[in-house]
């Protein structure tokens, strides 16, 4: 009510509009008033209001997450899902200096780094969106002498005072043990601890995005390392670039340092191979010479899979890309291929035998140039083909026979000789799918 109000008299000054966004969390009887309430409230002063409604302990049970992490998660959908709707600039947020030093003391007690010590971050920016607090030096009771002075009427969260809860717990009875036997300032030392750990961090990540930049091989769903370089990095550095690859896979997770010591173990050991799950979805994958992120399958291509080709004609695969194959004369051939093109002789193709696909247990390969028959898997390890992409690599075949490896190389059998006349050419595409 407070900031809302604040940012209401100064709105004409400094030139900008308001939206309300409030969220029901369906776990109070009171929270349906609460919520018409502010609505009223909103309407009373012209503001555009959005609102929503979610059922807290099911999303908990529903994500495996506490009760108060679901809590924020949905806020945050609403909150932005709004800035979007209105094509805002900023969310502002009502923390405050209290809000502050109870979750630099829940950090220290759970056991955190300076990023933990920093707190409460008092504006960044998340999907083109800057979040701001405004209220982040101000004690609780200091906004609440405002609101009284102003004749606003904020309601209280009933359970604020319930000891259910870490924060309450620590609100309700560790702060103010600390403050009576140890320190009667004892919020202004966290806050101001966090405000000195808020400048190391932004010194610390300044110069791990510019190590970043320079070190990290972006693909669109890839993030490679050479492993050399990140493991001779400084720990607070290597752990932050770490972090910042996995954030462009999962923005909403977070690596805990269980999972950094993990990976630069990993990194420093003697394995040539090696995997890592991480939180969202992602992968760590360890080559003799390379860390790689791994947010989906590069090649979108799914496996088990296949499917037969059309030939001539246009063969749309799963994940959107697609083979064009069609048959010229030698003569018109630009020669050389690209990557993902193939110069097949036609004659020696079976009719109508064509197929994509991925992989199986025992395929062999004869590749261009090589004087004999070899597993699929050794020539995937002599190309230092990653073992996740393995699975994924689309395979053209006649039969059981494999006739091209997309992107890596074609059948010895079926190459252009001086005999061809006809040749198929196939080609392979990586659509941009809508959205």
């Amino acid at each position: 009510m407070a900031l809302l109000h604040m940012l209401k008299a100064i709105s004409d000054s400094f030139g900008f509009h308001l939206v309300v966004a409030h969220l029901n969390h369906c776990l109070r009887p009171e929270a349906d008033h609460e919520e018409a309430e502010v609505r009223k409230l909103a309407e009373s002063w012209s503001f555009p209001f959005e609102s929503g409604s979610v059922d807290i302990r099911h999303l908990k049970k529903a994500r495996g997450i506490s009760e108060e992490e679901a809590g924020r998660l949905a806020r945050y959908d609403l909150f932005f899902a709004a800035a979007r709707k209105h094509n805002a600039a900023k969310i502002a947020l009502g923390h405050h200096l209290d809000d502050q030093a109870e979750t630099v003391l829940l950090n220290i007690l759970r056991g955190t780094g300076v990023d933990g010590l920093a707190g409460i971050l008092p504006s960044y920016k998340r999907g083109g969106v800057t979040l701001v607090r405004p209220l982040l030096c101000l004690r609780r009771h200091e906004i609440e002498a405002y609101c009284r002075n102003h004749n606003l009427y904020p309601f209280t969260d009933s359970s604020n005072l319930e000891t259910d809860y870490t924060r309450n717990k620590l609100r309700l009875e560790l702060i103010p043990r600390l403050e009576k036997e140890y320190n009667p300032r004892i919020r202004e030392a966290l806050y101001g601890l966090a405000a000195l750990a808020f400048e190391d961090r932004r010194f610390l990540h300044a110069l791990a995005r510019k190590k970043y930049l320079a070190l990290a091989g972006v693909g669109r769903r890839e993030i490679f390392f050479k492993r050399k370089e990140l493991s001779t990095l400084p720990a607070s550095l290597s752990s932050r670039i770490l972090r910042m690859a996995h954030k462009r896979f999962a923005p909403s997770r977070e690596l805990d340092r269980f999972h950094i010591k993990q990976i630069c173990d990993l990194a420093k050991s003697n394995k040539t191979t090696g995997q890592i799950t991480l939180p969202g979805n992602v992968n760590l994958y360890l080559t003799q010479e390379h860390l790689i992120l791994a947010g989906g399958l590069n090649n979108k291509v799914e496996a088990p899979f296949q499917k037969y080709l059309k030939v001539p004609g246009k063969t749309l695969l799963p994940g959107g890309s697609l083979v064009e194959a069609r048959v010229v004369n030698k003569e018109d051939l630009h020669w050389p291929p690209s990557k993902y093109q193939a110069y097949l002789d036609y004659e020696r193709i079976p009719a109508g035998n064509l197929k994509i696909r991925t992989r199986w247990p025992g395929a062999r390969f004869q590749p261009q140039g090589s004087p004999g028959w070899k597993k699929l898997k050794d020539f995937f390890i002599d190309q230092k083909i990653p073992r996740y992409r393995r699975d994924h690599l689309p395979l053209v075949t006649a039969g059981d026979e494999i006739v091209w490896v997309v992107g890596l190389r074609i059948a010895q059998p079926y190459r252009v000789t001086g005999d061809t006349r006809r040749v198929l050419v196939l080609s392979f595409k990586k659509m941009r799918m809508p959205g």
